[in-house]
This record gives C-alpha cells, sequence and structure tokens, in this order.
C-alpha cells in the first residue's frame, strides 16, 4: 500500500468510515492531490502505487525544482482553489456541490447505508477550505495561497 493509501486508511479508521464528521480534511486532501496529478497529466491509477514523495522527486528532477511534499500538496491547494474560483464566477455554488439524482435516491441494502447529509458534510469542508458557505473561497484564503490576481475577477 502507498504512503498515500496508508493515510487515508488512517484517517477513515482514526473518523469511522461510516461517520460523516471528521472527512473534511481527507476530502481536500485527496483533491488537492488529485488536482496536482492531473495538471502533470498523470494517470490517477498510477497513484495507486506511487508514491506521493516519488511524485515529488520526478517532478524535481524533471523541472529542477527542490520542493518538498508539503510544498507539492500546496500546488494542488492552489490548483483546486484556482478552478473553484474561476468556476463561482461561472455561476458555481453550494447548489452545484451534490451528488447525481439516482445516488440520492437509490435505495441500498444493508446496514448503515443510505443517502449521506451532504449539508453538514458540505459545511465542514468548505470550513475546512476557508471558503464561505456558498462555496466562495474567502479573500483571506486567496491570498493565504498567491492567489491574489483572482480578487478582480470574483464575487467577493
Amino acid at each position: 500500500m502507498s504512503g498515500a493509501n496508508v493515510a487515508i486508511a488512517a484517517n477513515l479508521n482514526s473518523c469511522g468510515s461510516l461517520s460523516i464528521e471528521g472527512k473534511a480534511a481527507l476530502v481536500a486532501k485527496m483533491q488537492d492531490y488529485n488536482s496536482i496529478l492531473d495538471s502533470l497529466v498523470i494517470c490517477i491509477f498510477s497513484a495507486l502505487r506511487i508514491k506521493p514523495s516519488q511524485f515529488v522527486r520526478l517532478l524535481n528532477s524533471i523541472t529542477g525544482w527542490n520542493i518538498d511534499l508539503s510544498e507539492f500538496m500546496l500546488i494542488g491547494e492552489r490548483i483546486f482553489n484556482l478552478k473553484r474560483t474561476f468556476n463561482v464566477r461561472r455561476g458555481i455554488s453550494r447548489k452545484d456541490d451534490t451528488l447525481p439524482p439516482r445516488l440520492l435516491t437509490h435505495k441500498r441494502l444493508g446496514h448503515g447505508f443510505g443517502v449521506p447529509f451532504l449539508g453538514v458534510m458540505l459545511s465542514e469542508c468548505y470550513s475546512y477550505r476557508g471558503w464561505s458557505e456558498e462555496g466562495i473561497p474567502a479573500k483571506k484564503k486567496l491570498k493565504e495561497l498567491g492567489l491574489e490576481e483572482c480578487l478582480q475577477f470574483s464575487p467577493f
């Protein structure tokens, strides 16, 4: 199991796999990680076998940079927030952050399965990311990430 998968498993075990609380950090980190892998045009399935630290080494080798894993993840966070800011400018908001109707209405068999409480989970995720309750990245967050140029185009 790769380092990322071990971290995910540890996080799920610590908050309970069927619990809705405590997952915001995990979701945000995976969104950030996937954003940078997408930007590097790396197949997401390779992330199952290659550790994040190995991707950092590869990126450093190709670009001549000297970044560490935390800087690598910060790049992913910047990408995710930049995409969100662009989408907010196009009208995306909390109302759009949902699951397909089939998943929301389909009855499932087994214990503990059902429609998740998306409102609670979205609020926790938005708060963790430093966004408003409507899913809009806050001015403070954009400045923290060095994305001040986005402020002129945003509805903040």
